[in-house]
């Protein structure tokens, strides 16, 4: 298989078109990062200058919890508005109702462990009025004067574009510890994914871009492997093209690329480990077994990557041993040495370097937790916590409205509702992460189809892909804990494979060609149609409620 300019060109195409869309209002560049702290109670109240219609008031909470007791008036005449329970949040805005006519407003924080980053005041229309002074009751107290700072910075009304939202608040949180070599508050998964998510705020500064844009970055790049996959599978362009072409346009790719979390890289090493191993067999069955260990070292490396991001990379790895082994099996099988001679036959080609390879992936799985060491940690420690870890997703029984079971992943039974903001004129920005029906529908279809292709036809394509598809798949039925649909992401590219192999297949035939093209434009039609939902576009309320095409769908 050969790379021509041909297929750079459309990596580079694909790769622009997905790159440019997923960093679209990602998140703002620039967010308030002074805060005001308070461990105690605390009263305090607000001068605007002048009367006003206050709408709501807004506290950028970046860490802690606290009851904020609301009141309007003047000193000594001070009317009750309303409390709000501020509870395990990471920064993000929190949101209170006011809905009167005052010039102070005074805020009584009792039971106080927070960090306050910002307050903003909206108006009626939302928009936001200046604060013109914070005026400490009790005592003096510099820092109050932090919590109106960075005025400029506030978003108004804010939305996901200006806080964390979903599982953001436990990896930016751990980012944010590595990056100050703190002990990290997320440790229910190796630490890798955590890290990529704090270069990406090295780089580009602690706000929604920065957490975010690495995700975009990796998402981008399984484009590229998927392409390559799709060459090395089916040998033309047509079957590169439309492996990538489907991944472009599906919105699971792209929703999970856009969020700070870490199972788009989850996604991106899995799918590299996959590409190396298919390298390797396809050489193996050409040259032998005495062939080149370089893309199996590669594929074994890449699968350590995905390990050290999220244990479920083991899923997909296990399917590429069962492959191999079967491989192995058939030809040891055959040969006429005895019992031993056959055993001896089977590990040294390529299960004795294999375990070598595993033995260096052990290591550089915990090379992974130098940050938590340089932190605190002793190794002790670190080997301790990989029992928690054990425990922890075992034992993990919890209830969640947009928990779904494994076998209405494909069926796209129910997304999961990620971030909501209900913004003036009904109008509302949300995010939901799902698959594009064409995608996802067609793709589960074609696996189904490619199962007889597989066992009865023995096409080395269909079995690459049903054997890799189903081991990440159906393990998740022996699971007991909480799972949603975004667990079937790394699945996602096999679904698209499926599908392409019988676009390839019949590519060449006229009618072939059209209904592929048509193909094509349902997928990028669905892509149009549900961006404002996967994307967190502001759109009005009525096109969003247009998209529910199932009862189970909750978009707002």
């Amino acid at each position: 298989m050969q790379i021509d300019k041909r297929d750079l060109l459309t990596i580079t195409i694909l790769s622009i078109v997905f790159f440019s869309i997923a960093t679209w209002n990602l998140g703002m560049t620039q967010t308030p990062l002074t805060t005001w702290q308070a461990t105690e109670n605390k009263s305090f109240y607000i001068d605007l200058g002048r009367f006003e219609s206050i709408k709501s008031v807004y506290f950028l909470v970046k860490i802690g919890s606290a009851n904020v007791t609301v009141y309007t008036g003047s000193e000594g005449h001070w009317n009750y508005i309303r409390m709000l329970n501020i509870q395990f949040s990471y920064y993000h805005w929190r949101k209170i109702e006011i809905n009167n006519d005052a010039r102070y407003v005074r805020f009584n924080f009792q039971q106080a462990s927070i960090e306050v980053a910002e307050i903003a005041v909206l108006s009626l229309d939302n928009q936001r009025i200046a604060i013109d002074a914070v005026i400490d009751e009790n005592t003096s107290d510099p820092n109050l004067s932090k919590l109106i700072d960075e005025q400029d910075l506030v978003q108004c009304p804010p939305t996901y574009m200006s806080h964390t939202y979903f599982d953001e608040i436990y990896y930016v949180r751990t980012a944010e510890n590595y990056l100050n070599f703190q002990s990290p508050y997320e440790r229910t998964h190796p630490p890798l994914g955590k890290l990529i998510l704090a270069s990406g705020i090295s780089i580009f500064g602690y706000n929604p871009f920065g957490w975010r844009i690495m995700g975009v970055a990796f998402a981008t790049l399984m484009i590229s492997l998927i392409y390559v996959i799709g060459k090395e599978l089916f040998g033309t362009w047509i079957g590169a093209f439309a492996s990538a072409f489907l991944l472009t346009f599906d919105f699971m790719n792209f929703t999970m690329g856009r969020m700070a979390t870490v199972d788009v890289f989850l996604a991106f090493f899995s799918l590299a480990s996959q590409l190396f191993f298919l390298i390797y067999i396809k050489n193996v069955l050409k040259n032998g077994w005495k062939t080149s260990l370089l893309p199996l070292f590669l594929a074994v490396l890449f699968f350590t990557l995905g390990f050290s991001t999220k244990w479920i990379a083991l899923f997909g790895f296990l399917g590429q041993l069962a492959i191999l082994l079967v491989l192995r099996l058939r030809e040891v099988i055959k040969l006429r040495n005895g019992l031993s001679a056959k055993i001896n036959a089977f590990f040294a080609h390529p299960f004795f370097p294999l375990c070598g390879f595993l033995g260096l992936g052990v290591f550089i799985y915990f090379l992974n937790y130098i940050p938590n060491m340089l932190a605190g940690s002793s190794l002790i420690d670190v080997f301790q916590l990989q029992d928690s870890m054990f425990a922890f997703h075992s034992r993990l029984i919890s209830t969640h409205p947009f928990a779904s079971q494994w076998w209405t992943w494909p069926f796209i039974i129910k997304p999961v509702w990620l971030s909501v903001s209900h913004l003036p004129n009904d109008v509302v920005s949300t995010i939901v992460a799902m698959g594009n029906p064409a995608v996802w529908w067609v793709g589960f279809a074609s696996v189904i189809l490619s199962i007889e292709r597989a066992i009865r036809r023995k096409y080395f394509a269909c079995i690459f892909i049903t054997v890799l598809f189903f081991f990440q798949w159906l393990p998740y039925m022996l699971i007991a804990r909480t799972t949603y649909l975004y667990h079937f992401y790394s699945v996602v590219p096999f679904l698209c494979l499926a599908t392409t192999y019988f676009l390839n297949k019949y590519w060449n035939s006229k009618w072939g060609k059209a209904a592929t093209l048509a193909y094509f434009v349902v997928v990028v039609v669905l892509f149009g149609l549900f961006y404002p939902a996967i994307s967190g576009m502001p759109a009005p309320t009525s096109w969003i409620d247009r998209l529910k095409w199932l009862a189970s769908w909750v978009f707002q």
